[in-house]
């Protein structure tokens, strides 16, 4: 089954990391037959010349769209996932690595149910080094434990999920809520009748640094929150109490916690520990 890679990179990122994310994605066991690049603004220098090497060493399959200004990671999808050729697409991250069997797993269960809109897996947490595994990410497998987790959290893990065009598209494709980008898709693409799965395997090297639960906060990041669960509220999938204990959940751990608390929490709660 083909399939396209859809990445988007701005320019904080880092070269090295960038090169590592993509070479990932096209040493699958079963290979991407299209890569498109989404260049969210001007990049740097050093970034560019990474780009034009895959351009010239994958010119059969690499495709770049350079956006002239930046637009956040939703408008930047949006654009990238028009310009994909394959019904099936693989979401990736410019900062991860995935593991190499990744999609042979997810193309296996999507080609078997042709009813499944999307599916996605499991992560694990890395500072330095993939084989210095820190924590994971579980998410729920089945359709219906994801729909009861979605009104608490985001029930994918985004640089894993593989979808069908289609039915992102007749959701309405990405949109700009920054922070909360593929939350709001999954959300519409749920009420929208999509069938949607996880799997039990991690698919997915994620990289996290000392300061990236402290980052979740301030009051832009919970006023973007509150507009997430008003998403989650007007599509039926919360309820009204549902709603209220959420913002009130949200404006304690975004606003009022001070970093260190917050930061253990989701190292301690919402993470499970690597105990090997």
């Amino acid at each position: 089954m083909p399939y396209s890679v859809l990445m988007s990179v701005y320019k904080k990122e880092q070269p090295k990391h960038l090169s590592q994310a993509i070479d990932s994605m096209l040493h699958q066991t079963i290979p991407p037959k299209e890569f498109v690049l989404v260049c969210d603004g001007p990049l740097t220098i050093e970034l560019d010349d990474v780009i034009t090497q895959y351009e010239q060493t994958y010119k059969n399959i690499f495709k770049t769209v350079r956006l002239d200004e930046n637009v956040g990671l939703g408008l930047a999808l949006n654009q990238g996932l028009l310009a994909c050729s394959c019904e099936m697409i693989a979401r990736m991250d410019s900062d991860d690595v995935a593991v190499s069997t990744r999609m042979e797993l997810q193309l296996a269960i999507l080609e078997q149910d042709g009813c499944l809109a999307m599916l996605g897996g499991q992560t694990a947490e890395f500072q330095d080094t993939i084989n210095d595994i820190h924590r994971y990410r579980i998410v729920p497998l089945l359709h219906d434990d994801i729909c009861k987790d979605m009104a608490f959290r985001n029930p994918f893990n985004h640089m894993t999920i593989t979808f069908r065009k289609k039915a992102v598209l007749d959701a309405g494709n990405y949109q700009h809520l920054l922070g909360y980008e593929d939350y709001d898709l999954w959300a519409r693409m749920i009420a929208n009748g999509s069938k949607v799965q996880n799997i039990n395997e991690v698919l997915c090297y994620v990289r996290v640094d000392e300061n990236a639960y402290a980052r979740r906060s301030g009051w832009t990041y919970f006023t973007d929150g509150v507009k997430m669960q008003k998403e989650l509220k007007s599509l039926g999938l919360v309820n009204h109490a549902q709603y209220c204990r959420n913002i009130f959940i949200r404006f304690i751990s975004t606003v009022v916690l001070p970093n260190n608390i917050r930061s253990f929490l989701y190292k301690t709660v919402m993470r499970k520990k690597n105990n090997s």
